[in-house]
């Protein structure tokens, strides 16, 4: 009888060898059937699906389309179950390094940074990516954006951000909603009713779905195939970047598309995906999209801010060193009655060879936004405590003072002792932190976010969440609820002259998708 679970380590060949016994067609689609039918990641641990984890099954669909080939046997779910047995064994750098803290430490970053997006809340991102990216929230005064301006989704979509969201809810919804189990994991333009198309802002026919599709969301087998790397570590290369996040739509196979893993499809609207779709730093508009994408980020921190009740929020001030000379501090003070609250606020992700695990963390995070940031921290705490320059006068400096580094996307592990040796040493405590947890953190209800602060400076927490199971906070952030209000098939459907029955698979994205506002503690499995 089989081992219900591989020993550990396989080889990736012995992984491989397993995936490609089957056609390619017959196993993606029950891969897309599987993972259709599954609860949100956080869950599956819970109900005894551990080895389905959305990660795993999005690699065995990449490595079954681009390496398969058609008229192998069929799968049966007992094959997938094994497949993804082998997958979670499979071997890792871990086993090849001397002992030591460094070889736990990249073997954490490798196993948070890819579960990681996976387990994020989903209303909070999508939700986000709609407040975030809205140039008329910019300030008139503020240094101007670039190519971010009225229009842009359109430039760079093809449609509007708030219609690129509904397809995406839309796409979701309709592959993990089917009641027809054939058609779990599948989405298909003739499913939609045409009558349905007034939910959208601008899009009023499939065929002008179908453009914004094929421009972002589909690719083929032989495309897959084309780009599977050659030369690949097979201890790394289910760290890397999987195609299916891209595109996560397959063409050119019977029954519609499909979708092999439809959380993938979600990953499309976030800010960090709307950011690699824009992002493209070899053209001059991708690399001022990527600035203004930064400065947008950091005026969306400051509106996340500004829904503290108790504190006063100043923004950045530019102090005069001398007649000639002037500096700036960082972006925000946040006075609290017993505390003051330094941000900056740096758009920044982490680079491959960190996710990847690299060993030299001191070289790695060197280089970041998040030194600089640290380094500024320190000068703006030596210009409050000179107390030398007028400007700075509404910050007061009789209380406590903390700093905080506000990132994009979650650098996880970052505020741990280990990595902290790392970055420059400040003369307050200083802590890196998500926008994620910012935007739940600004919601604490029954005490002030500056007891939150303290007691993780005090308790040397690793990050926020960590203590929010301690306090209450409000079920929704007002900022995060304006968003998601403004994406189509989430917000109440708008009255029509003629009355026609909602199609069951948006009904049911609207209730699954606002069932997961609750679910905000995200946690590995």
């Amino acid at each position: 009888m089989r081992r219900t679970l591989s020993p550990y380590p396989v080889p990736e060949t012995e992984y491989f060898e397993r995936v490609l016994r089957h056609d390619p067609n017959s196993l993606t689609q029950l891969i897309a059937a599987t993972s259709a039918s599954l609860p949100p990641g956080r869950d599956l641990a819970a109900q005894g699906l551990g080895l389905y984890v959305p990660w795993a099954l999005l690699d065995a669909a990449w490595v079954s389309l681009a390496r398969g080939r058609d008229g192998r046997p069929s799968a049966t779910s007992p094959d997938l179950r094994q497949i993804l047995d082998l997958f979670l064994a499979l071997d890792d750098p871990v086993t090849r390094e001397p002992e030591g803290m460094k070889r736990w430490e990249g073997y954490l970053q490798r196993a948070t940074h890819h579960q990681g997006p996976w387990q994020e809340d989903a209303y909070s991102q999508l939700s986000r990516s709609i407040a975030l990216l809205d140039p008329t929230s910019y300030p008139d005064d503020a240094d101007p954006l670039k190519v971010i301006l009225l229009g842009w989704d359109h430039d760079l979509l093809g449609c509007s951000l708030a219609d690129y969201l509904g397809i995406v809810h839309l796409i979701w919804g309709c592959a993990t909603a089917q009641p027809n189990l054939r058609r779990r994991g599948r989405f298909a333009l003739d499913w939609f009713p045409v009558t349905d198309y007034d939910q959208f802002d601008g899009l009023r026919s499939p065929a002008q779905v179908k453009t914004v599709l094929n421009q972002h969301f589909v690719t083929t087998k032989n495309k897959l195939r084309a780009a599977f790397p050659a030369d690949h570590d097979p201890l790394l290369r289910r760290y890397t970047h999987n195609p299916l996040r891209s595109r996560p739509l397959v063409g050119g196979v019977p029954g519609g598309y499909l979708v092999p893993v439809p959380a993938a499809v979600l990953g499309k609207a976030t800010p960090l995906g709307l950011y690699y779709t824009g992002g493209d730093n070899n053209s001059e508009w991708g690399k001022a999209f990527t600035n203004d994408f930064g400065k947008l980020f950091e005026c969306y921190v400051g509106r996340q801010l500004n829904l503290l009740p108790d504190a006063k929020i100043h923004p950045e001030i530019l102090v005069k060193l001398s007649k000639k000379e002037e500096k700036k501090t960082i972006d925000f003070f946040v006075v609290f009655p017993d505390l003051v609250l330094l941000v900056e606020v740096k758009s920044t992700r982490p680079g491959e060879h960190l996710r990847l695990g690299g060993q030299d963390f001191t070289t790695l995070l060197r280089g970041t936004p998040i030194k600089k940031g640290f380094d500024q921290i320190n000068g703006s705490v030596d210009l409050l405590r000179s107390d030398k320059h007028p400007e700075l006068a509404d910050i007061p400096t009789d209380r406590r003072m903390i700093g905080m580094v506000v990132t994009a996307e979650p650098f996880h592990q970052i505020n741990t002792p280990a990595h902290r040796t790392d970055l420059p040493k400040t003369k307050i405590p200083v802590m890196v932190t998500s926008i994620a947890e910012l935007e739940q953190a600004v919601t604490i209800t029954g005490t002030s976010l500056a007891k939150l602060l303290c007691a993780a400076v005090d308790a040397g927490a690793a990050d926020l969440r960590q203590l929010f199971p301690q306090y209450e906070f409000l079920e929704h952030n007002a900022v995060l609820e304006e968003g998601w209000s403004a994406i189509p098939f989430a917000r109440p459907r708008r009255p029509r002259a003629q009355d026609v029955a909602a199609v069951e698979p948006v009904t049911v994205a609207a209730q699954s998708t606002e069932r997961d506002r609750s679910q905000r503690q995200p946690r590995f499995e």
